[in-house]
């Protein structure tokens, strides 16, 4: 199913778990363009940028995994923040460029809430409803990333105590409250097969929706995963590495899958 808001692939025969990517949308729409700054380069630094590209989602779906894509610029709506604070949330970039030149009203804000950020967490809690419907297993939930190679100011503001160069990957479960810890270890070990730069918690701990379905839902193994954009693309001129992504796809892929299917 597609929409002005998200791309959504469903599974296909059974259905094993679901996949996030809620940051790598490019659209911004009309009724945000007075708010934001006319610097499309600002604008694309924080973007995950193409990571439903670094997936096969063909074949996850054909795996029986569900995948979620928004297709909304995250300066516009952070879905990873919580309802109210997703508008417009990024006042600056994490170079501290401004991005945000006017504000929405109270009133306007709450119309750009529920029409770009409600849609995609009802359809999360549809998903997940759907599978616990299915099983009486735990159920398997992944918030799909990208991060910086290496933190800005901003970045270490947050987490001081982070590494200067980042790992290729990094796994969250809030520091083991939303999986069980053989879950994430095993998803470490999935992506060790092909990368020994993975890390647990450092520096991200896990977001608004990894924090959302763990107080909302018994029963599900819930993490996020960050890729360093660095084993992908060109951080600077914001372009994907075709032989990079083509390396790294089938592999990322099949981690996810064995994943899934594991827990399952």
């Amino acid at each position: 199913m597609t929409n002005e808001i998200f791309r959504f692939y469903p599974a296909q025969n059974s259905n094993i778990g679901i996949l996030s990517i809620p940051h790598s949308g490019e659209i911004i729409p009309e009724e945000f363009e007075a708010f934001l700054t006319k610097d499309s380069k600002a604008l694309a630094c924080d973007v995950d940028y193409r990571v439903d590209h670094l997936v096969d989602i063909e074949a996850l779906n054909q795996a029986g995994v569900s995948v979620i894509v928004s297709n909304i610029h995250r300066t516009c709506i952070d879905l990873n923040r919580s309802q109210k604070d997703s508008v417009l949330n990024w006042k600056k970039n994490s170079h501290g460029v401004p991005l945000v030149e006017n504000e929405p009203d109270t009133q306007q804000r709450s119309i750009l809430e529920a029409k770009y950020h409600v849609p995609y967490f009802e359809m999360l809690k549809t998903m997940i409803n759907k599978l616990h419907k299915e099983t009486d297993k735990n159920i398997s939930f992944i918030d799909l990333h990208s991060m910086p190679s290496r933190p800005t100011e901003y970045h270490l503001k947050l987490t001081p105590n982070q590494p200067k160069v980042r790992p290729d990957f990094c796994v969250s479960d809030i520091e083991g409250l939303s999986c069980e810890k053989a879950f994430i270890d095993q998803v470490c070990e999935n992506l060790k097969s092909f990368s020994t730069e993975v890390t647990q918690n450092i520096p991200y701990y896990g977001g608004h929706i990894t924090r959302f379905i763990n107080s909302e839902y018994e029963r599900i193994n819930n993490i996020q995963i960050e890729i360093s954009r660095a084993i992908y693309m060109d951080e600077e001129d914001k372009s994907l590495k075709q032989e990079l992504v083509e390396k790294l796809k089938p592999n990322l892929t099949k981690a996810l899958i064995d994943q899934f299917r594991l827990y399952f």
